[in-house]
């Protein structure tokens, strides 16, 4: 994708941000802005990512970089970057007052389940995880989807995965 840089909310560049099979290409040429040190950030996923440090070169900035998948990752910045920016310090991001939306799976009988203080819910890198505290002699908070659970030790476990969510969540609609 190729995208302008910004110097005080004024368009001064481009960046070429190409994707490949290790990480990110990137290649930024941009105006000369100010006579201050100025570093090259991005916004990715609500996180800002220092690009690079750009070095003058005929006349305007210039950065040729690679930046590696598991720096990405590492940092959050997977994904499309919203904005890029020569500054000489990253700019704070707004805070959002607003709390977390709670996890849900998208299937009304799992997500009724979790108004039970018993069953918790986590993202893992294919879904979500669901799990409460399993004793065969007694009742458990996962029991409408017994079919779904295996136990690990004392704990019921649903692993939901990202595509019966989104499957649950499009037959709600219809």
């Amino acid at each position: 994708m190729r995208a302008d840089v910004f110097c005080n909310d004024n368009p001064i560049g481009t960046i070429d941000w190409t994707p490949d099979a290790c990480g990110v290409q990137v290649n930024l040429d941009c105006a000369v802005c100010g006579d201050e040190l100025l570093r090259c950030y991005t916004v990715v996923n609500g996180n800002i990512l220092r690009v690079g440090l750009p070095a003058p070169e005929h006349g305007r900035l210039r950065l040729r970089r690679h930046l590696s998948r598991q720096m990405l990752h590492e940092t959050g910045c997977e994904g499309e970057p919203e904005r890029f920016y020569l500054a000489s310090a990253p700019e704070s991001l707004p805070q959002s007052n607003a709390p977390p939306e709670p996890l849900v799976t998208g299937d009304a009988v799992l997500d009724a389940l979790l108004s039970n203080e018993n069953v918790q819910i986590q993202p893992t890198e294919t879904g979500l995880r669901l799990q409460c505290p399993f004793d065969p002699k007694k009742p458990f908070a996962l029991a409408p989807a017994f079919v779904l659970c295996r136990t690990e030790g004392s704990t019921a476990v649903l692993e939901w995965k990202k595509d019966a969510a989104d499957a649950a969540a499009s037959s709600e609609k219809a």
